[in-house]
């Protein structure tokens, strides 16, 4: 009890320095309390050390990890539970204003041997935020990205009208390109038609020319 109090008290300290330190053995539970105002969200980050004997000195475990949760204490609701690694940080939203209790518990710290337990150092810095607008920034994003995404797609929309469009025009070309070549082909025989029928004329003229002469 005493042992919570004065944590409680070096809490209330350190909330003006946004940071604090605790000791820990390895398993061991330390929760707190926070007076947190509605819809608020609090971040916090932390770090663990592991005293070890050989250096004489705290220092960074990969394997120790860290259980947090939080809970609504009004509410009697769980806001938050999570693992992480010996470093990382944490997120919640208080759901109601009122207390919380945070709590943090360091697992793997097994310098200490089979007997005795190692003692974690535990960092810890927390943040109280501006009231959480319920992902509004995000909603906000996505709503420009999706503005973004419909305007691509009136975009491809045109473009594929487009590319209709010149087929259609390619295809009427084409079908006129077409039917004046065998215009063309059409005529041009007519005309070697007219010639023939002309050259057969004139040869059959002056044949009758020259029988009426008696030239042949």
């Amino acid at each position: 009890m005493l042992r919570s109090a004065l944590l409680f008290a070096i809490l209330a300290i350190a909330s003006l320095t946004n940071g604090l330190h605790f000791y820990l053995r390895d398993g061991e539970q330390q929760c707190f309390l926070e007076e947190l105002p509605k819809g608020f969200l609090v971040t916090g980050h932390y770090k663990t050390e592991e005293w070890r004997d050989a250096e004489k000195r705290y220092i960074e475990n990969p394997g120790i990890t860290v259980s947090m949760t939080a809970d609504d204490n009004n509410a009697l609701h769980r806001v938050m539970n999570q693992k992480g690694s010996h470093q990382g940080k944490f997120s919640f939203t208080a759901g109601n204003a009122g207390e919380h209790t945070i709590c943090v518990q360091a697992h793997g710290a097994q310098a200490g041997g089979w007997l005795t337990s190692s003692i974690v150092k535990f960092t810890l810095d927390i943040g109280i935020g501006e009231a959480d607008d319920g992902g509004r920034a995000a909603i906000d994003k996505i709503k420009d990205i999706s503005e973004k995404i419909r305007i691509l797609n009136a975009q491809l929309e045109e473009i594929k009208v487009e590319q209709k469009y010149q087929r259609e025009r390619e295809l009427e070309f084409d079908a006129a390109t077409s039917s004046i070549r065998r215009r063309v082909i059409y005529w041009a025989f007519v005309q070697l038609a007219i010639v023939g029928a002309v050259c057969f004329w004139q040869l059959r003229h002056l044949r009758r020319f020259f029988e009426a002469k008696k030239l042949v």
